[in-house]
């Protein structure tokens, strides 16, 4: 029989190995429009650009959504609904994922074969979708047609603990690709060209994104210095609670910056600001007002 919370391990696994390819685009994307070859760029390649970086915060946004449910409606127990949910996301999120590598593949060809620059593009988000969507329903009939049935239990609190510190290892990358891009870009002179607001709005989200940096890696430190490694249910529960404030700072971090990048990509303040804006909203629905919606409707 199964194991369902080995499986849901599986799951944040693979959520973890997107998330890993996600912040390889979303660094490039937010150090590109701060290299001075930037100014030159055309402003349909900048639309395409800013659009691949919208596409990206939906990407991450999927990602993440899956373990906070898991913390905040779920207290870490492994549950079918959790699986389902946490597949279901990192399915969704291959979408934005995929044409956000067209994109990206496009602005990097775009001065140099600007012919074939959309072509190259569009087929590399079609192979991304053809492989990630068409090949898995494809091989579907291989699969063996009588699962092993999936049983709910108490999830054990090793595994629990072990799946909290996954899920913490899913969220980290994604920020601290955006921590390393606010510093590398204080550096640059585009950076010094900005006005005033906006880096100050950059280094307000430098520090939020930092705090968020520290509370995911505060877990660990907590479970060697108070806990020395071993399975004790306060420390599961210290750990959720410190990943779950992560995402706050976290939100903050990706509007802020979402904001300046953006601005710099489209040169409009306005538009930049309602991207930031609507990116907020997204990501504060996807990780607290559905998981708290849905924690409510549960105890209830």
């Amino acid at each position: 029989m199964a194991k369902l919370a080995l499986i849901v391990h599986t799951a944040l696994d693979e959520a973890r190995m997107q998330m890993l390819g996600t912040q390889v685009l979303f660094g490039f994307q937010l150090q590109g429009a701060f290299q001075e070859s930037f100014a030159d760029v055309p402003p349909i390649v900048r639309g395409v650009d800013a659009f691949g970086l919208s596409l990206l915060i939906v990407t991450l946004g999927f990602l993440i959504a899956g373990p906070s449910q898991h913390r905040l409606v779920e207290q870490g127990e492994a549950t079918k609904r959790i699986l389902a949910v946490a597949n279901r996301f990192a399915e969704a999120a291959l979408l934005p994922f995929a044409l956000a590598l067209g994109c990206d593949v496009y602005v990097v060809l775009w001065r140099y074969w600007e012919d074939a620059a959309i072509s190259a593009g569009i087929a590399s988000a079609g192979l991304a979708l053809v492989l990630w969507y068409g090949l898995g329903r494809l091989l579907r009939p291989l699969a063996p047609r009588k699962e092993d049935p999936l049983q709910e239990a108490p999830t054990e609190l090793h595994e629990k603990i072990d799946q909290m510190l996954t899920e913490a290892r899913v969220i980290l990358p994604g920020a601290q690709a955006l921590l390393g891009f606010q510093f590398i870009i204080t550096m640059a002179k585009p950076f010094a060209e900005l006005p005033a607001l906006d880096r100050d709005i950059h280094f307000a989200g430098l520090g939020a994104v930092a705090l968020a940096v520290m509370l995911l890696l505060t877990p660990a430190a907590v479970h060697r210095l108070a806990f020395a490694g071993r399975d004790v249910e306060r420390f599961h529960d210290i750990g959720s609670l410190l990943i779950t404030a992560a995402l706050a700072p976290l939100v903050l971090g990706l509007a802020a910056d979402f904001y300046v990048a953006a601005a710099r990509m489209t040169a409009s303040a306005t538009i930049a600001a309602t991207g930031a804006a609507l990116a907020a909203l997204l990501l504060l629905t996807l990780w607290f007002g559905v998981p708290l919606f849905l924690r409510r409707k549960v105890r209830n």
